[in-house]
């Protein structure tokens, strides 16, 4: 974050769902996330429990969530397609970063629609 640049929540992330995986752990202790939003861990062996596995319950929970998931980074990979998105970014103006960004998801979102008509 900038020096000059103030957090500000605009109760945008209370509107979605949160879908991360277990790289984002952290989440749940610094933003006061659902647990529920991250995949199940596979236990520790440890000499209480040394057979280390999944239930079949969570092994299809976590399925699921991956295949919500998937969904979600093929549209910030597609957004990512707007060159300006990916390279370095040197403007400091907060309001044309959110222009640049909603550029470039429009972009794809138009992508997409002109893809399923021609299907």
């Amino acid at each position: 974050m900038l020096k000059n640049e103030v957090d500000v929540n605009l109760g945008l992330l209370d509107l979605f769902a949160w879908l991360a995986d277990l790289g984002y752990l952290g989440l749940v202790r610094d933003y006061d996330v659902a647990p529920e939003s991250l995949p199940h861990r596979k236990p520790r062996r440890s000499k209480k429990t040394p057979a280390t596995a999944l239930t079949d319950t969570q092994r299809a929970e976590n399925h699921a969530h991956a295949r919500r998931r998937v969904k979600v980074e093929h549209a910030i990979s597609g957004a990512k397609r707007l060159g300006c998105v990916t390279q370095v970014y040197r403007n400091k103006s907060l309001a044309f970063n959110d222009r640049v960004m909603a550029l470039a998801c429009g972009i794809w979102n138009w992508h997409l629609t002109k893809k399923k008509k021609t299907i």
